[in-house]
């Protein structure tokens, strides 16, 4: 029996889910499969939200112990566990699981808990699950034939040939959250976003952090000033840096892991973690049925649409590559689902976004940074506010956090906005809108914020960007 519908949805991460909601409201007979036993993918049961969720705790447990800000010393008598820390996710994810699977029942979405694999260009054979939530369900294949076919499948932690992933002492970003304890030691492979995130969580977990990475500094597409507070930061919590230099090999001895790095150094640590990039799980398609090739890391090209190489196979999320943020994987699925089932052209994302990444403190970043508007060579200038310049910044005790202004020095337009520090990630919405509206940084000597504020170091980034007495 071949069951039929016009849009069909591989993966329900983030991409798959608003692929398939905004299909089945546009009146498509939508299906979404999802090779695990619940929906929302990897951004909800191993990646985004789970880690986001352990930052949070281990910010709280933090916020509890700095008795410089409130004069009331509260200290924990034990260390805490990881599964202790990551009760929140748990509590979270079931949340969310609920939401998705009533907001398919609304919509009319069947969900299939299944591995897909293509048979044709319009066809799926679904290998079914046992279960589905926490249901029992029939294991006989289905096939699904759809007009339109959206894969939205994700990705996984890329694994080095030469590492031996045993999910005890070399972890990947998956397996990191599985931990039964805290360990006292760990070397990070990568200094990327996935390798700073969790180093400074672990680090304000009491571990002692090493990263390893072979550029000369971390996170070397985020704006130099950032990245160089990101570091001291780091040191300041006892993560140990050891940039510019790989590592040459990595053995398990004696209940340790043993990293020796290509200049003879040898780094005895409890556990470590590869953090090398991800790569699409596309390896059970059965792509070559339909033609389609995917690129060294398993990954999708898509035209403007989403469309790939075969024009009624769509692709979204973080199988098609860079950025691979869940804001901007929802509305890819959208736009995907718009032109499948009306043909309403739409285009790519562009650069125009904002970036969050979450270090503790956390990085958000919009437009240009001062090192592109060199290279483009644009006449800018720059103006900078300290955190701890601010009242709220005082209240908080926020002894680190800046924001940074990158702005054209002869139309005084805004073309770029950097912060580190407490809620960065919010603050960043505003500099987003005055860019999208070709604003300038007079705008923030004008407008008036609220007092106290974090808000208000836009206006004292101007003032300082104008050289205009405080």
């Amino acid at each position: 029996m071949i069951k039929r519908y016009d849009i069909a949805v591989i993966g329900s991460g983030p991409a798959g889910e608003k692929a398939a909601i905004e299909a089945a409201s546009l009146g498509a007979k939508t299906v979404i499969i999802e090779k695990g036993v619940k929906p929302g993918g990897a951004g909800l049961i191993t990646g985004t939200i789970p880690s986001k969720s352990l930052r949070e705790t281990v910010k709280y447990v933090e916020s509890l112990s700095q008795s410089s800000i409130s004069g009331i010393d509260i200290c924990l008598d034990r260390k805490l566990t990881v599964q202790e820390l990551m009760y929140r996710k748990e509590r979270v994810i079931e949340h969310r699981v609920n939401d998705i699977l009533g907001a398919y029942e609304k919509d009319s979405i069947d969900f299939i808990a299944g591995m897909a694999e293509f048979n044709s260009l319009n066809q799926l054979v679904i290998h079914k699950n046992q279960e589905i939530g926490n249901k029992k369900q029939e294991t006989s294949d289905i096939t699904v034939r759809a007009e339109k076919i959206i894969i939205a499948v994700g990705t996984k932690p890329y694994h080095p040939d030469h590492l031996n992933f045993d999910a005890e002492y070399i972890l990947d970003s998956d397996t990191i959250l599985q931990l039964k304890d805290i360990p006292e030691s760990l070397v990070v492979i990568g200094g990327g976003v996935i390798g700073c995130e969790y180093a400074t969580i672990f680090a304000k977990m009491g571990t002692e952090v090493t990263i390893v990475d072979s550029n000369m500094m971390l996170l070397n597409f985020i704006d130099h000033d950032i990245s160089n507070a990101l570091a001291d930061e780091m040191q300041k919590d006892g993560v140990r840096l050891k940039l510019g230099t790989a590592y040459k090999k990595v053995e398990v001895l004696d209940n340790h892991v043993v990293t020796t790095l290509m200049n003879g150094e040898k780094i005895k640590t409890s556990a470590l973690l590869c953090a090398s990039g991800r790569e699409g799980m596309t390896d059970g398609l059965n792509l070559k049925v339909c033609g389609l090739q995917t690129n060294s890391r398993n990954q999708l090209e898509v035209n403007s649409n989403y469309q790939t190489a075969v024009p009624n196979i769509y692709a979204v999320g973080d199988v098609i590559g860079f950025p691979s943020l869940v804001s901007v994987s929802n509305e890819e699925g959208r736009m995907a689902a718009q032109h499948a089932v009306s043909n309403k052209e739409v285009s790519r994302i562009g650069s125009d976004i904002p970036y969050g990444i979450y270090t503790i403190p956390e990085i958000s970043m919009t437009g240009l940074t001062e090192e592109q508007a060199k290279k483009e060579k644009i006449p800018y200038g720059v103006g900078i506010c300290q955190f701890k310049d601010l009242a709220r910044g005082l209240i908080i005790g926020s002894k680190q956090g800046m924001l940074k202004l990158i702005f054209h020095s002869k139309t005084h337009k805004l073309l770029g906005v950097h912060i580190f520090g407490q809620s960065a990630a919010e603050l960043i919405h505003i500099g987003q809108s005055v860019i999208a509206f070709n604003g300038s940084i007079d705008y923030f000597l004008k407008i008036v914020f609220n007092f106290p504020t974090l808000s208000a170091a836009y206006k004292v980034a101007a003032r300082n960007a104008l050289e205009i007495k405080q």
